[in-house]
């Protein structure tokens, strides 16, 4: 079966007592940090962190000395703080025969001392061995729904990914397709000039044929214009989304590593915070496209046609 880890907090003062329980502890077969762990004068908090972390059950050793000093009820709010958050390590305090009851563990399971230390030992170590179940079956729980929820996102990241690359070759090749067919839009407009005889005034003509002819013309270059310039448009906003959904890619893929790599060490709120960047629509560019971008405008050159040929 699993060894628990126990970390055992104490006062100096009480260096002998915590000796004892680190002996009794150790002989019975639990892994037992202490001493290195604590905290001393100039310390932070990070070794207390790892110590922690790194613990399957929180042992502090409560008596006068350990409510007198400053550092070792840092380290019973620094493991009270640090379970509150993870459920883990359990705390399992020890409070000394006559020693004091801190209020901060009012609402936590506590071992009142007797004067006896040895029998207080062999009734710890019994309700360390019925706590070891109860950790391995919730480190088994833990594994699995991670195991699970990791399996489930990858699957789901596997089908957004592959959802994007298709995409992303979609949006390429349409992009392709209207610069091809802006840039034809602009060679009929070469040809339009080149095979029409009859594109400027003729002077043996009639005034209205003249006006039909020029507005004729005006009329079939501006819509050649007005399509070149939509569909050099529609290229660059599919172009635009190509390249988001290639960011979006790169940023999956980046997320897909980090769940391979930490997914079971990773908390929820670190996994929201790697994938959160691969959503990174801004909205898409067709929305922002304006009609006042391909409007031909041809009742303002109709007009201004007509002004120019009353001056006739």
């Amino acid at each position: 079966m699993q060894r628990l880890k126990i970390f055992i907090s104490y006062s100096h003062h009480d260096k002998e007592l915590a000796k004892k329980f680190y002996d009794y502890l150790t002989e019975s077969k639990f892994e037992v940090i202490w001493d290195k762990n604590t905290i001393q004068p100039g310390d932070d908090l990070t070794s207390l962190i790892n110590a922690l972390s790194n613990s399957d059950v929180y042992l502090p050793i409560i008596s006068d000395n350990f409510e007198n000093s400053i550092f070792t009820k840092r380290e019973l709010l620094a493991a009270i703080g640090y379970n509150s958050s993870r459920n883990y390590p359990k705390i399992f305090p020890y409070i000394v025969y006559g020693g004091p009851t801190p209020t901060e563990i009012y609402n936590i399971l506590y071992f009142m001392g007797t004067e006896n230390v040895d029998n207080d030992l062999s009734e710890i170590v019994k309700h360390l061995e019925k706590l070891t179940g109860t950790i391995v079956a919730e480190q088994n729980t833990a594994n699995e729904t991670a195991e699970n929820l990791n399996v489930s996102l990858e699957n789901y990241l596997n089908d957004v990914f592959t959802k994007l690359e298709k995409n992303e070759k979609a949006n390429k090749i349409l992009a392709y397709i209207s610069y091809t067919a802006s840039l034809l839009f602009l060679v009929s407009i070469i040809v339009f000039f080149a095979m029409k005889p009859d594109i400027s005034l003729n002077a043996e003509s009639d005034l209205y044929s003249n006006i039909f002819i020029s507005l004729r013309n005006v009329v079939v270059l501006t819509v050649f214009a007005a399509l070149s310039r939509l569909s050099f448009i529609l290229g660059k906003s599919f172009m635009v989304e190509s390249i988001r959904n290639g960011d979006r890619i790169h940023a999956i893929s980046f997320g897909k590593f980090y769940i391979q790599a930490y997914g079971k060490q990773a908390s929820r709120q670190e996994i929201r915070e790697v994938l959160g960047e691969w959503n990174i629509d801004k909205g898409s560019s067709f929305h922002t496209q304006d009609a006042k971008e391909i409007d031909p405008n041809i009742i303002g050159v109709a007009e201004l046609l007509k002004s120019n040929c009353t001056k006739l």
